[in-house]
C-alpha cells in the first residue's frame, strides 16, 4: 500500500473518530465535531478514489454534504449572533 493511501485512510477515521466523539459530548466544543467528520469525509473521499472504492466515495461524498449541512446549521446561527453582538456594541458606543 503506497504511503498516500495509508495517510489518507487514517487520516480520515482518527479524524472520523474524533469528530463522533466530539459530538457525541454534547458540550459547547461539539459543533467543532462537524469539521473533524468534513475533513475526514474529505480524506476518505481521497481514499477510495485512489482505491478505485466507488461504493465508499459515493458514501462519503455523501457525508461530505451532510457534514456541510451540519457546519451550516451549528455555525450559521453561532456566526449571526457575534455580528448581532458587534452591531449591538457600536450602536452603544455611538
Amino acid at each position: 500500500m503506497s504511503l498516500l493511501l495509508l495517510i489518507t485512510e487514517w487520516t480520515g477515521t482518527i479524524f472520523g473518530i474524533s469528530g463522533a466523539a466530539l459530538l457525541s459530548s454534547n458540550t459547547k466544543y461539539s459543533s467543532w465535531g462537524w469539521w473533524l467528520f468534513l475533513i475526514s469525509s474529505l480524506s476518505l473521499c481521497l481514499f477510495a478514489a485512489l482505491s478505485s472504492a466507488w461504493g465508499l466515495l459515493l458514501l462519503n461524498a455523501a457525508f461530505v454534504s451532510t457534514n456541510v449541512t451540519g457546519i451550516i446549521r451549528a455555525w450559521c446561527p453561532h456566526v449571526r449572533g457575534l455580528k448581532a453582538n458587534r452591531s449591538a456594541i457600536k450602536e452603544k458606543f455611538k
